[in-house]
């Protein structure tokens, strides 16, 4: 689990009981769903292994059980096999070990000596299968195969279920998305699925007040996103809210939900879009700078509890960050984004909101220039978010290390810098002579390049994650928090979980 390393602030002292939702006026009830279904798969998935921590079993869309057990199913589609059954496995599915992939070779040399013997169609492709792994064999025994991808439905008999390296409440279903690809949809109680939300967002270890206000922020968050998709309600990453399955849930976040139970944040008596990002940099920004919409509770506020990232060992790179590229590097990492200008030459900020986010970049090259727009500029360069400045460094500028900087050294020598000295430290013996050397610190001469200087992490629209955890360590309640962020809001409860 993460942890902090946070200001000495007091602690707010936090009540036992549930927190207390303010009516809205006129607020309609938004009763949730007992069972949310959240997308647990990436995009484009080609293999998806489904197991469990004790047994389960897998039924069809008939309710057949095709499969009862305990050995991990994997469900592949387009799989070559021979005409004899042999199969070839897919090779878009990495091999877990040397030997597996040696196994995969094997297999595919004795295909091609069969295509030879056999002709063309000594290899059949079979669209969609199902096989049971037991033992070391890497393709298994197939239990199951169809012309489509075809749902199937994952019950824990003892234990819970399994996918990914993540252990999931609920069941599981193999199912297709929007557009047709095979995806896995865990169903699971909503309170379950909002408590593995919190602790996957941000840390367990941050305060009660900042787990609730999280909590909040995610319950609503769901109540206008459901009904979006076919298959499922939503997806399990940063697309929609990360959702680590059992992982994300602590006592903690467990307790931060039941305290909460039903609250969510409205404006005019409807939820609203609970927009939140890691660290807004000090400064939150309004929605229509960042987004299509401008609406009225995501405007710009302070947000200086963000800085309490500094004192974190791993959270201080999204208070203040560094990002340098070479011309050569930027422009083909342009080009791979669509973004061809050819040699990159220079980079102009355009147009800045009133917070200093960039709204429009300007970059020229050897082929012609291009503008950015809003938020892009943190995907075309590479970003950590939109409130950045940029310079241009001619080369041979020089920079000192310590020998024990091993990121910056990892950084420079990425970046194309040249060792040209080293430092050294002498040590004496008792006779007053030279010990020894050791090395402390190395000069590199660095290259022309471009340097983004900037703050914060994500879009910084709406509430700050981490501005947020900074107002609970000053005594600020949930309610407060969300207050804050959330400009004109007020609190209901839909009765739900």
């Amino acid at each position: 689990m993460r942890s902090l390393v946070a200001r000495p602030l007091v602690w707010a002292i936090v009540a036992a009981s549930a927190l207390v939702a303010r009516p809205a006026a006129a607020a309609p009830t938004y009763a949730l769903p007992d069972t949310v279904r959240v997308n647990v798969a990436g995009l484009g998935t080609v293999s998806a292994q489904i197991s469990s921590t004790g047994s389960y079993r897998a039924t069809d869309a008939a309710g057949t059980v095709v499969y009862s057990g305990s050995a991990p199913l994997v469900a592949r589609r387009d799989v070559y096999r021979l005409r004899d059954g042999l199969a070839i496995p897919d090779r878009r599915t990495p091999a877990r070990d040397p030997e597996e992939r040696a196994n995969r070779l094997a297999l595919i040399r004795e295909a091609r000596v069969a295509q030879a013997e056999l002709g063309p169609y000594a290899i059949t492709l079979v669209p969609f299968e199902v096989s049971a792994l037991r033992g070391e064999d890497p393709l298994g025994e197939v239990v199951m195969r169809a012309a489509a991808i075809a749902p199937l439905h994952f019950t824990a008999t003892d234990g819970l279920l399994e996918y990914a390296g993540r252990t999931y409440r609920g069941t599981l279903d193999l199912a297709k998305d929007d557009e047709g690809d095979m995806i896995v949809v865990n169903s699971v109680p909503t309170a379950a699925y909002l408590a593995s939300v919190v602790g996957s967002e941000i840390p367990t270890s941050w305060g009660p007040e900042a787990l609730a206000a999280q909590a909040i922020a995610a319950r609503t968050y769901l109540a206008t996103h459901l009904h979006r998709h076919d298959a499922y309600d939503l997806e399990g990453d940063t697309r929609d809210q990360q959702y680590d399955g059992l992982a994300g849930e602590t006592t903690g976040t467990t307790r931060a939900v039941e305290r909460t139970k039903g609250t969510i944040a409205t404006y005019r008596g409807a939820p609203i879009e609970a927009l939140y990002s890691a660290n807004a940099g000090g400064v939150t920004e309004d929605s229509e700078n960042v987004f299509a919409s401008a609406l009225p509770y995501l405007r710009s506020v302070p947000s200086p509890g963000d800085a309490v990232a500094a004192d974190s060992s791993w959270g201080a790179s999204s208070w203040r960050w560094t990002k340098e590229w070479t011309a050569p590097e930027l422009s083909r990492y342009l080009r791979q984004r669509g973004l061809d200008v050819g040699d990159l030459d220079r980079i102009e900020l355009t147009q800045l909101s009133p917070t200093g986010r960039v709204l429009a970049a300007r970059i020229t090259g050897s082929t012609g220039t291009r503008t950015i727009g809003k938020d892009r500029s943190r995907y075309y360069f590479g970003l950590a978010s939109a409130l950045f400045t940029v310079a241009k460094h001619p080369g041979g500028e020089t920079e000192s290390v310590r020998d024990t900087d091993a990121k910056r050294i990892s950084e420079l020598e990425v970046l194309g810098a040249t060792r040209v000295t080293t430092g050294y430290t002498i040590e004496w013996d008792e006779a007053h002579e030279i010990h020894r050397l050791r090395v402390a610190s190395y000069v590199y001469e660095l290259p022309a390049r471009f340097v983004f200087t900037g703050r914060g992490f994500g879009h910084g629209v709406g509430m700050s994650q981490w501005g947020m955890q900074g107002m609970a360590l000053a005594g600020a309640s949930a309610e407060q928090i969300l207050e804050h962020y959330y400009t004109g809001i007020a609190l209901a409860d839909t009765g739900g979980p």
